[in-house]
């Protein structure tokens, strides 16, 4: 910094020299030499030079100040919550993400008394709280990710979701552990915030197909067109008992192909569930084996959680397990779609009969001690199904992804000046409950023996329900809906067939009548 300041004040000082000698010499005065002049010179250049040092400083001042900024703005990027619903905050460098979620859905609605038959409070009109869900979702830095919801719904605290998952970058497979659905079909896998009708098939509801404890590992193809699944469960889920032995195993298949710019859908799902010890009364066994009491029981309510009584009942009796396989086929063509799912159950049924009579002799009825229960004659089978079509008035496109329905996005909602979504839609449900391996069966009482007599109570178990349903759906917003749905189920047999049509001469399991349901659905979720 010196050697510069003397070699300027040297400069400047021959430049003045050079200068002053100039004018003398047009002047014809002699030059001044003088110590003055030099001295002179040497202020100038210093002053210079502390002038471009304040520069320099004030310029080091400003790209500080530029980069203090530039960590402002992006430390306020990464607090600003994107918008994805509700609120999303995100650090893409890190990987973490948290966001709100939850769902309200308040029922309303009547499901007719047939006949006035049945005395009950708890069919007419009816209001419900069907959902109110609190949770969270995020990912994780590593690939792992976590959503967990809690259901507030009937002043009681229970689950839905709630699961850990690891999905690392670039690889085909996925791995969930925790409170999940158990690879069931396309309606049950599907969210609630995005079903067809209020309520899902009458036989998701029979064969109870819901949520367990367990691990499920996925494969998804690189064209996203295949994905598998499989997983273990424990026989309960997360708010329930855990002291039993039950286990339930699942898998699902499903191919979903774009065609011409349509979305299709085609899935097969199978389950194994071994029922646990004590889901019914306990009871000692005589045997000196664990005591046991497994029981299975498949019923319905009419296409509405508004009342619980349900029409179609097999009631409980003697089982171990099951076995239930479904297929599942959906298309989507811009406006349309179609929709069809069934499903086909196995009960395995105890013997009724001693040790001595059977090969087997956990597969005996006298695991049950001395309580009395119902033995089908073999191991009964129930099925369902629906069939639906659904159409857009408005233009819109019904959502789908990842091999379940998904969002649809509204073209026109209110809050830019349009009306929202208009969807009609319609199915035809069946669940047949009826089985003659479950009418002729037993009544095994350890003190009096078996009574396998005919009786109006042995007919009246299970019953079929053919349904007609018709809804118009209204989409005001992505992030609401309003559904209104009407229902008719012709029941044929059933617990309720003696009281409702008490003169039929026809046996009770042949005797038909009819209810109505009319219901809608105020939904909002984020």
């Amino acid at each position: 910094m010196k050697t510069n300041s003397i070699v300027r004040a040297l400069l400047a000082s021959s430049a003045l020299l050079i200068s002053h000698t100039a004018h003398a010499q047009e002047t014809g005065a002699e030059p001044d030499t003088s110590d003055a002049v030099a001295d002179s010179t040497i202020a100038n250049a210093q002053g210079l030079d502390e002038a471009q040092a304040q520069i320099a400083l004030l310029k080091a001042q400003v790209e500080a100040l530029q980069e203090s900024i530039a960590q402002i703005q992006s430390a306020q990027a990464k607090a600003t919550p994107s918008w994805k619903g509700a609120p999303q905050l995100e650090d893409k460098a890190a990987g973490w993400t948290f966001k709100p979620r939850g769902r309200i859905q308040y029922d309303v609605g009547a499901v007719n008394n047939p006949n006035d038959a049945i005395v009950t409070r708890n069919l007419g009109f009816n209001t419900r709280a069907r959902r109110i869900r609190l949770g969270a979702e995020g990912t994780i830095p590593g690939g792992f990710g976590y959503k967990a919801e809690m259901d507030f719904a009937g002043g009681s605290v229970g689950f839905g979701d709630v699961i850990l998952t690891y999905s690392p970058a670039n690889a085909p497979f996925t791995v969930a552990i925790g409170n999940q659905e158990t690879n069931n079909g396309l309606e049950q896998q599907s969210s609630s915030r995005f079903s067809s009708f209020i309520e899902r098939a009458a036989f998701d509801d029979a064969f109870i197909n819901t949520r367990r404890i367990g691990i499920n590992l996925g494969y998804v193809a690189k064209s996203n067109e295949l994905r598998l699944n499989a997983g273990l469960w424990a026989a309960h889920s997360i708010d329930s008992s855990f002291d039993d032995d039950g286990w339930i195993g699942a898998a699902r298949a499903v191919y979903s192909p774009l065609v011409g710019g349509n979305q299709l859908h085609f899935g097969a799902n199978y389950q194994h569930r071994e029922f646990q010890s004590n889901n019914g009364t306990t009871a000692s066994s005589s045997s000196g084996r664990p005591s046991t009491n497994q029981l299975a029981r498949y019923r319905a309510r009419p296409f509405s959680q508004l009342t619980d009584v349900r029409f179609v009942d097999t009631g409980n009796f003697a089982a171990k397990s099951d076995d239930i396989i479904g297929l599942e086929a959906a298309g989507i063509f811009k406006s349309l779609h179609v929709a069809a799912e069934g499903q086909y159950l196995t009960a395995n049924a105890y013997n009724a009969f001693d040790a001595i009579a059977v090969d087997d002799p956990d597969d005996v009825l006298d695991l049950f001690g001395s309580a009395t229960q119902y033995v089908p004659d073999g191991n009964p089978s129930f099925w369902g199904g629906y069939f639906e079509v659904g159409y857009f008035l408005t233009g819109e496109t019904r959502g789908y992804k990842n091999g379940t329905w998904d969002r649809t996005k509204v073209l026109k909602p209110l809050s830019k000046g349009g009306s929202g979504a208009f969807q009609l839609i319609g199915r035809i449900d069946y669940l047949d409950l009826a089985s003659n391996k479950l009418k002729n069966g037993c009544t095994n009482n350890f003190v009096t023996g078996l009574s396998c007599t005919s009786s109006s109570s042995q007919l009246a178990k299970g019953g079929s329900q053919l349904g007609f349903l018709a809804g118009i759906t209204w989409i005001p917003e992505d992030y609401m809906r309003v559904l209104i749905n009407y229902s008719h189920a012709s029941i044929e047999g059933g617990p309720f067939a003696a009281s409702v049509k008490p003169d039929s001469a026809k046996p009770i399991d042949q005797r038909r009548y009819g209810v109505d349901t009319v219901q809608a659905r105020f939904q909002i979720d984020f």
